[in-house]
């Protein structure tokens, strides 16, 4: 091997590991916790999750954490999410996240028999109050116990540049 080869072959070596170190860093979320469910999540048991809200001002994008096995039935998720405010008020939406393409071709990532899927519920989102929130995500499908689902987990990630 020459040595031009040689330090070509260096370098490119030196900008692939570069740019995997910099793609896999993302700024942590600002809340992130996953539920288990162990394959069967029952519409009586929503994922619940609480947080403390300081900033009034930063803007945060809402993620839905899925993980289910290559077995499940549905190209879809219908949710309702429900979002308690720090006065004792409340909102729900209704939500359906896309699993799978029309081809059936899961649209997460597959990892042996789990499919990893991390969507977004609402790309901005600005807290009125400061204080405690409690989200509850629950499934809307037409059968009481899906089966094949793992974990639900929920995340809050600051949308950068917002203030």
């Amino acid at each position: 091997m020459s040595l031009s080869h040689a330090v070509k072959l260096m370098l490119s070596i030196t900008v692939v590991a570069a740019t995997l170190f910099l793609s896999s860093c993302r700024e942590a979320p600002f809340y992130e916790k996953m539920q288990t469910f162990n394959g069967e999540w029952s519409a009586g048991n929503p994922a619940t999750f609480t947080f403390e809200v300081e900033d009034t001002t930063s803007a945060y994008s809402f993620l839905l954490n899925l993980r289910h096995t290559e077995a499940y039935r549905y190209s879809n998720l219908f949710l309702f999410m429900q979002l308690d405010f720090p006065n004792g008020k409340l909102s729900v939406d209704t939500l359906e996240c896309v699993l799978a393409d029309p081809k059936g071709r899961w649209t997460g990532k597959a990892s042996g028999n789990l499919v990893n899927h991390r969507i977004i519920l609402n790309p901005k989102a600005i807290f009125p109050l400061p204080g405690e929130y409690t989200v509850k995500i629950t499934h809307a499908m037409r059968h009481d116990t899906l089966r094949e689902i793992m974990d639900v987990g929920f995340a809050l990630e600051s949308v950068s540049g917002e203030h």
